[in-house]
This record gives structure tokens, C-alpha cells and sequence, in this order.
């Protein structure tokens, strides 16, 4: 691999020094120029330093060499007072509103600041109208300057005209010596006068304390001890009464009568009458309950109660010379009658010679009226239990417990076949099933689909509990084959049930007295004379008895027994289902021995 040597020296020089490049002086020449201008040799420091003594070249730091402006102008700001106005339209105490404000024009880079003036509870947001930034004139694209400041001009910043109206005093020399403003443009205006502005110092004035203002206030109590105690001199004019009574007061029960006004009422207070310095109180006594008034605690506060009802220079005040029991008083257009007052009152009373009246009955007994609770009606929605519960209870009722019945018969279910009854032929041919469901004696009823029969099947009705005629519930001793239910405006006739149901009611004969096999017993005992002439007439040669026979045979004996005890009866003799038996055993069933057993 073959390396290139590096260039030498001579060159480096050579391509130093080409004419390509400019320079200020050929490399080893020692040549001093003495213009700085020149650029063909060096400028030495001596030089420079000679140049700057003599003041021949203004060079920087030379006493005839100009600064550049941040430096000439650095930390000169002027400052110029203005004003702008404001409309103000939802006020009934001004129409227009002057905003005193502060301009600082800063020299150095031509930037404004603008600061409005802060008042004391102005309740208008002061502080930085303008920060420090250059500000364009309208319709332009130059910027606000010197000159354009002058005393009485108006400038447009940002929609709101500004009006010089007066400038500081180093403002106002700078000005005048270095752009020969003359003395009517730095004169000083007026600033218009604001009322919202004036009304504000003058209620400052008034809650400073200034002294010879009329404040229209009492002083605060704890104020007058402290200004006392800073060396005040205080008064010693009702100090006696004071220390003779310290803060014993008068206490009289008083009643205003307002029924004559629309929704006026009879109202209890309590007056005391403070005897240091006259004055009189008066607080609302116990409020009756659920009265409709928002509670207050005091009508009137601690102060002197006018005789005319509305205080005014020279006018009278109640003292204790003239609170008695059956004297009315006015209190601010308000006639209220002294009925009652307290011990302490009675004996103070009799100490300067008084004898004050009996206490007078204020209070009366009010009849109370006894409302009685009208449960409405059921209107069909829900169960009767839930309307029945918002009616006289809460929203959010606890969890209903279980009774016996509930504990012993949860999931107990009768099921019957049922036919409906109606005029429509198409009626009669549907077929539901009915479970009455016997823990809350609540009914449901379904029908079953029937292909091609145009009615479609499922639930009929939800579980719900169903009422008769008479408003009583139905129960399950109406709940037998034969029985017909009204539910819903429709009629159900009971056509059989399932063996779970007959054996269900054959067990409970209380409940369900139509399955009771003992009082049937008894029943055909009383005709086994007339069952026994039945089956003789009647006998056509084989001795077989089947249901039909059965309710043929009871109609003519004169037993009006209806479809679910001829079906307990049959059930008893037709024990393997074969639907016929022999008509010994009817004849049995109803003999002395099987009533007897049966009693037994």
C-alpha cells in the first residue's frame, strides 16, 4: 500500500497566501498602519490607545463615541398617567366607570407597561393591565413612541382608549431636553369625576373611624374598650347604671296577633328589657312543631324601641315605666300584648311601688283533629301487598319473615285441570292448568299450546293472589273438582286434579272438607237403606258400578254431593283405577261397621 507524504512547509505558506483568500497583512511583515481603516498591516494597542487620548477616531469607550442604546437608556422608564372609561349597564348607581391607570414607556427598546391603579374594595380586578411589550398602532404597523405620549393625546391599545393625563416630574424634564416638548404639552389635566369612586371613599371614611364622620353605626363595644385602654378618654354617663345593674333585664311574655292579614297567625315571644342602658330585645319563644316558619332567633335586636314605631330625632323610646302586663306595644308597626312576666320582673316591679296584674292565659288548648287513614282502593297494578305497603309504609320495606304456614307448606303445589267458561265457542275447547300455590295462597295459570288450535299457549296469568266477589282472598278450601273460580273476569270450571293433589287433600280433611272420607262415611250411613233399593231395582246382572253409576245412584237417593266427593268415594273403592267396581263395595263403604270405624 503506497502512503502519500504530507506537504511541506513552503506549501502550507503558498496555499495560505493565495489570492483566494483576503488578508490584513502578508505573514512576517511587521508593517503598522495608523488608519484603522486600512486593513493592509496590523493596528497595534499602542495605536489604539493614541487614537482613543486624542479623540481622532470615535472608537468605543471614547468620550465623543455614542453608547448604544441599551446602555445609553439603560433603567430610564417614564411614567405617564392615563385614564380610560367603561360603560356599565346593570347598575342603578352608574352609567359609566373611570379606570385610573399608570403608562411606563421604557426607553432602552421603545416597550410599554401598563399597571392599573389599585383602589380598596373596588371589587374590580386590578393589577397588570399591559406586561412590558411593544405596542403596534392601530391600522399600522409602526409602534407607539415618545411623542406620542404627549400630555392630553389619546391612544387606541387593544379596543380601549387610553387619555394621557399627567407624567412625573423627571418624566417631564427628560422630555423637554431631549425632544423639545414645550411647557402646554407636559401641563397637567384633570382627571373626570367617577361616582362609584367617590361613593367608595366615602364609606371608607365612614368604617375608618374618621373622626367628625357620622358613621350611622354603634360602635363596637370590644373597639371602644381598646381605644380606652390606648389612653381614649371615655364617658362616664351611663356607666353608673352599669354598675347598679350589671345585666339584669326584664323579661315579659308578649303575643302578636296577626290573624287579621291572609295567612296570619298568633305568635309567642319573649321581651327583655335590659336596665344598664334601656334597651329592649325580643326573641322568638318555643316554636310550635311543623308550624311552616323557618326558625329565627330574634325579631328585634338589642336596641332602643321607638314609641312611633320608626326611630327619628327627638322621638320617644319605651322604658320600664312603661311595660305592663295587658300593655301593647308597637314594635316597628307590630302590635304585641304584654301578657306574662317573670318573678325576678314582679319583684323589681314591687321594689319602686308597682303592683303589676295577674299573668293573663295566652296559650289556648287546640283541638286536635284525628285523621284517619283511607286506604284506596287496589287499582290492579302489582300485588296488593306492594300497594298496599306504599300506602302504609316506606319505600324500602324490611324483609318479610316466615310464619308457620310458610314453613310448612313452602312448595306445597295444587294443580288443576280447568275448563273455561264462556259463550264463545272457541272458548270452550281451551284447556288450563291452575296451581294454587298453598305457602301464600297465591295462583298462577297456564295454557298449554295446542297445535293448529289459532291460541297461543303459555302463561295465562303470573303468580298473584286473586280475590273473590266479597274481597276475600281466594283460600284453598275453595280449591276443590267441580268448583268454579272467578279470576281475572274470566270463569274457570275445575275439571279433575293430579294424585298428588287428591292425595294432598284426602290427608288434610280440615282444610279441604269435600276430600274428608269420614264425614262421606257418615253421610252414606244415613242412606244405606235407599243405596241397597237402588242397586235392587236397578240391577242388571253383573253387579258392576262404575262413576257414573255412582253420581246416578247418590242423586237418586237424594245425596247432593258434588264432583270432588264423588270422586273421594270412588277413589276409596276403585283403589287399582280398573273404573269398575262391585256395588258391595259402595254398600260396605256405607254400613254400620265402617261408620263406626270411621268415627272411631
Amino acid at each position: 500500500m503506497m502512503v502519500r507524504s504530507p506537504p511541506s512547509h513552503h506549501n502550507i505558506s503558498r496555499s495560505i497566501s493565495s489570492p483566494n483568500r483576503p488578508m490584513t497583512a502578508p505573514i512576517g511583515v511587521a508593517k503598522e498602519i495608523s488608519e484603522p481603516l486600512d486593513v493592509s498591516a496590523r493596528y497595534s494597542f499602542y495605536r489604539k490607545k493614541v487614537d482613543r487620548q486624542e479623540g481622532k477616531i470615535p472608537l468605543p469607550f471614547c468620550p465623543s463615541s455614542s453608547l448604544p442604546p441599551f446602555l445609553q437608556h439603560d433603567r430610564r422608564v417614564l411614567l405617564f398617567n392615563a385614564y380610560y372609561e367603561e360603560s356599565v349597564l346593570q347598575s342603578a348607581t352608574e352609567d359609566r366607570r373611570i379606570l385610573v391607570c399608570e403608562i411606563y414607556f421604557y426607553v432602552e427598546d421603545g416597550t410599554i407597561e401598563i399597571i392599573r391603579t389599585k383602589q380598596e374594595n373596588s371589587g374590580i380586578p386590578q393589577g397588570v393591565f399591559l406586561r412590558r411589550s411593544k405596542v403596534e398602532k392601530p391600522g399600522s404597523s409602526r409602534f407607539y413612541e415618545i411623542n406620542d405620549l404627549k400630555i392630553g393625546n389619546e391612544i387606541m391599545i387593544y379596543g380601549r382608549k387610553f387619555h394621557i393625563a399627567n407624567c412625573n416630574g423627571s418624566t417631564k424634564e427628560y422630555v423637554i431636553d431631549n425632544h423639545d416638548w414645550n411647557m402646554h404639552e407636559v401641563e397637567p389635566r384633570p382627571l373626570p369625576s367617577d361616582r362609584f369612586a367617590e361613593s367608595i371613599k366615602d364609606k371608607m371614611m365612614r368604617e375608618s373611624g374618621l373622626p367628625g364622620v357620622d358613621r350611622k353605626r354603634k360602635m363596637n363595644d370590644l373597639k371602644q374598650v381598646m381605644e380606652s385602654m390606648l389612653g381614649k378618654e371615655t364617658s362616664f354617663t351611663d356607666r353608673g347604671m352599669f354598675l347598679a345593674c350589671g345585666t339584669d333585664a326584664l323579661c315579659f311574655h308578649v303575643v302578636w296577633d296577626d290573624r287579621e292579614r291572609l295567612y296570619g297567625d298568633i305568635q309567642y315571644f319573649r321581651l327583655f328589657y335590659y336596665l344598664a342602658d334601656d334597651t329592649i330585645e325580643i326573641m322568638r319563644a318555643q316554636a310550635k312543631s311543623n308550624d311552616g316558619r323557618d326558625p329565627f332567633p330574634k325579631l328585634l335586636k338589642r336596641s332602643k324601641l321607638p314609641k312611633s314605631g320608626r326611630p327619628s330625632e327627638g322621638c320617644d323610646y319605651y322604658t320600664w315605666k312603661d311595660l305592663a302586663i295587658g300593655q301593647a306595644l308597637n314594635v316597628f308597626g307590630r302590635v304585641m300584648l304584654i301578657g306574662r312576666c317573670d318573678a325576678f320582673t314582679r319583684q323589681y316591679y314591687a321594689s319602686k311601688g308597682i303592683c303589676l296584674k295577674d299573668d293573663m292565659l295566652l296559650q289556648t288548648s287546640e283541638k286536635k283533629i284525628e285523621v284517619k287513614r283511607v286506604i284506596p282502593p287496589y287499582n290492579g297494578f302489582g300485588t296488593e301487598e306492594d300497594s298496599l305497603r306504599s300506602c302504609t309504609g316506606g319505600l324500602n320495606p324490611p324483609p318479610p319473615k316466615k310464619d308457620q304456614k310458610q314453613r310448612d307448606k313452602s312448595g306445597v303445589i295444587l294443580r288443576f285441570n280447568a275448563q273455561l267458561v264462556s259463550d264463545k265457542s272457541d272458548d270452550t275447547s281451551r284447556r288450563f292448568v291452575i296451581q294454587f300455590f298453598m305457602e301464600d295462597d297465591t295462583i298462577s295459570i297456564r295454557e298449554p299450546p295446542v297445535r293448529n288450535s289459532g291460541v297461543m299457549g303459555g302463561n295465562f296469568l303470573r303468580r298473584h293472589t286473586i280475590k273473590r266477589s266479597n274481597g276475600e282472598c281466594y283460600s284453598a278450601k275453595d280449591m276443590y273438582v267441580g268448583n268454579t273460580v272467578d279470576i281475572v273476569g274470566h270463569r274457570f270450571l275445575l275439571l279433575n286434579a293430579d294424585e298428588y293433589s287428591y292425595k294432598l287433600m284426602e290427608c288434610d280433611d280440615r282444610t279441604f272438607p269435600y276430600s274428608s272420607l269420614p264425614r262421606l262415611q257418615e253421610i252414606l250411613y244415613t242412606k244405606q237403606d235407599q243405596i241397597r233399593a237402588y242397586f235392587v231395582t236397578h240391577y242388571d246382572g253383573n253387579g258392576l258400578l262404575d262413576i257414573e253409576r255412582l253420581t246416578d245412584c247418590c242423586n237418586d237417593v237424594g245425596l247432593k254431593l258434588n264432583k270432588q266427593e264423588i270422586i273421594t268415594i270412588w277413589r276409596k273403592m276403585d283403589k287399582k283405577g280398573k273404573g269398575e267396581v262391585a256395588f258391595k263395595k259402595l254398600l260396605a263403604l256405607a254400613s254400620e261397621e265402617a261408620f263406626c270405624s270411621a268415627r272411631a
